[in-house]
């Protein structure tokens, strides 16, 4: 591939992080409770999640997600990123952790009210 498709294929890539809505999932297997029968574990947090349910936790400082518990117990955990570069007259807000996801993630603040 010509270094001109690449460097273009990386723009893209790079726009896209920074455009997009910072929500991402993560996905981890075998979080099966070792004590309580259908049931992820999400270690992190010691929190429980029922097979086939979600969990949205609140006051974690730091953890502002949902926890979902799937088939063969695969716990399956979205959260928010930061959003990178704000626009010029605009800031992301600290988020709030005493609120459920994804009220939780931070929010672009912009001075003129958009």
């Amino acid at each position: 591939m010509s270094g001109s498709l690449w460097e273009f294929l990386l723009i893209c890539s790079l726009f896209s992080a920074v455009t997009g809505n910072g929500l991402s999932t993560q996905y981890r297997g075998k979080t099966q409770h070792p004590d309580l029968p259908n049931h992820c574990i999400y270690e992190e947090l010691d929190l429980t999640v029922p097979l086939y349910g979600s969990a949205l936790p609140t006051g974690y400082r730091g953890y502002c997600v949902k926890a979902m518990c799937t088939e063969d117990y695969l716990l399956m955990i979205r959260h928010c990123d930061p959003m990178p570069f704000p626009r010029s007259g605009c800031h992301l807000s600290a988020g709030n952790f005493e609120l459920q996801y994804p009220e939780c993630c931070p929010q672009m603040e912009c001075s003129n009210g958009v």
